[in-house]
């Protein structure tokens, strides 16, 4: 079983420090290493990535005893605390700053060129500005993408709903990924022969009605790499059921939820490289950050939820079923 670390969680200005177990040097006459983390906001995905973040980050040894504090905030999803968290981060002179999501890592980069920015669960860093090339994306900042196998995940709804012929799609186009993912998956609906409806939403609480307005318009919804629509995967489930609408997503724990399936990749494994990015630069006293390359998660598995495929009409082929890693 995975151990789990309790962290405070921070809206806004609240913040606190807590420790972890592990590495580096004993030397407690040395300055304290501080790391500052901003998480743009709460959702699985995001709470995985941490959480394998933590873990790996006890196990490398980045620990109170050797030298290590932690500070972690969370903008709860919300830009302009985001970017108040990054500017104060800065202000405190930490040693270091982990954004997670993108809105955070942009809030970071902007906030500061000398602090190192290591960015994690970031669907295109270089179109979200935040990279030049994921080979060397220059400049203090480098990190890990999520970027998902959309052309795989497109091919399973033709796979599963061989008759659809329209997908509906609700994001935030405010999120710099959200449009970033667009540019993958409009090719790879178009190479399906597939139409598709875009319904834009500002926050979660205007997902429920987006939902709604797909009901008779679309043969399958699916829901892209979206923090705010990712964070409303329940009302997408619950439309879906209610009128038998075949729900795709691109992540493991919305299909979880209730959506029919995906290749997903690991979000926790995700998390741990970041931490061995942030082991790395420590260890071996890396100044030129923006040397390292970004990591790119090339690892995706397919997750089947055959109760929810009933509850929206569908019947999975056996064939996919025999190659799923998961079937709930």
């Amino acid at each position: 079983m995975i151990k789990r670390f309790a962290v405070a969680i921070f809206l806004g200005g609240l913040s606190a420090v807590f420790s972890l177990t592990g590495c580096g040097e004993n030397d407690s006459s040395a300055k304290i290493k501080t790391i500052g983390i901003n998480q743009y906001m709460e959702h699985p995905l995001l709470e995985q990535a941490r959480e394998g973040m933590m873990s790996e980050l006890a196990k490398q040894g980045i620990t109170e005893q050797n030298g290590y504090k932690i500070i972690y905030r969370n903008a709860g999803g919300d830009q302009p605390t985001a970017v108040q968290i990054s500017n104060q981060l800065v202000n405190q002179k930490v040693d270091m700053i982990v954004a997670i999501a993108t809105p955070a890592a942009q809030s970071a980069c902007k906030a500061t060129k000398t602090i190192p920015v290591i960015y994690t669960t970031i669907t295109d860093p270089v179109a979200s500005g935040l990279a030049d090339s994921e080979a060397a994306p220059g400049g203090n900042k480098t990190g890990v993408s999520d970027r998902w196998p959309y052309d795989k995940q497109i091919a399973l709804i033709k796979k599963i709903c061989p008759g659809a012929k329209t997908v509906g799609i609700v994001l935030n186009p405010s999120e710099s990924n959200s449009e970033a993912s667009m540019k993958y998956i409009r090719p790879e609906l178009e190479k399906n022969r597939l139409k598709w409806i875009e319904v834009p939403v500002a926050n979660s609480s205007e997902v429920m009605g987006a939902a709604r307005s797909l009901v008779g318009r679309c043969d399958a919804i699916y829901s892209p790499p979206d923090n705010t629509v990712v964070a409303a995967a329940s009302t997408l489930v619950k439309i879906a059921n209610e009128n038998k609408i075949p729900f795709f997503a691109g992540n493991v724990s919305t299909v979880e939820q209730g959506a029919i399936a995906t290749y997903g990749n690991n979000y926790y494994q995700i998390g741990a490289a970041t931490a061995r990015i942030i082991v790395k630069i420590f260890k071996e006293n890396i100044k030129n950050i923006g040397s390292l390359p970004v990591i790119v998660d090339s690892d995706a598995e397919l997750v089947i939820n055959r109760s929810a495929a009933q509850k929206q009409g569908v019947k999975i082929p056996e064939e996919l079923l025999k190659q799923a890693k998961k079937v709930y």
